[in-house]
């Protein structure tokens, strides 16, 4: 019969929970992820109806306590956001927690964020919709050059060059080269 050791059996035990307390470690939202701004959006009450998913209550039971208005703009406004949810994903098997989520920041009206008891749909919401990508998404950058008018093709305040690519005529050999026989 073997003999109990209680100075091994509390390192054991103290060298486990320390492992599960490391492994427990919950990481923030988008962790490492990039957050963007998707939509800045302004609703009033009727928007805030068309979101709401089911049929309002006519009736608030008594039981019921907060306000029944706070609620509907949450549910519609979270609503709103699924849709966008989504993508974003992981790239090589390499992923950020919430990556394809969407949150919802509302900021207006006041009522709404820091009164409940005080708000209702009348009032309207604004809010803010932000997604967790892995990898940022990419963005076209575009250059423009401001155009004045008038001014024509050719002339000396042109700041429109046409003229012809140089070595076209070398372009067009290569591919009637290259390119397989009918």
């Amino acid at each position: 019969m073997k003999k109990f050791n209680l100075k091994k059996s509390i390192t054991a035990a103290l060298v486990i929970t320390g492992l599960s307390a490391s492994l427990a470690h919950a990481v923030p939202w988008c962790h490492q992820g990039t957050i963007v701004q998707i939509a800045d959006v302004n609703w009033g009450e009727s928007s805030i109806i068309a979101n709401y998913p089911g049929s309002i209550p006519a009736d608030i039971p008594p039981w019921v306590t907060g306000n029944v208005d706070m609620h509907i703009t949450f549910m519609a406004t979270h609503t709103y956001a699924s849709g966008f949810a989504g993508g974003g994903g992981g790239f090589g098997g390499y992923s950020v927690p919430g990556s394809g989520q969407v949150k919802v920041y509302a900021y207006a009206p006041y009522n709404y964020i820091t009164a409940p008891s005080l708000y209702s749909t009348a009032q309207g919401v604004q809010f803010k919709l932000k997604k967790c990508y892995t990898i940022p998404p990419m963005v076209a950058v575009k250059e423009l050059r401001e155009l004045e008018l008038p001014w024509s093709p050719g002339g000396q305040d042109n700041p429109v060059s046409v003229r012809p690519l140089e070595r076209l005529q070398e372009l067009d050999a290569y591919w009637e080269k290259t390119s397989p026989r009918r």
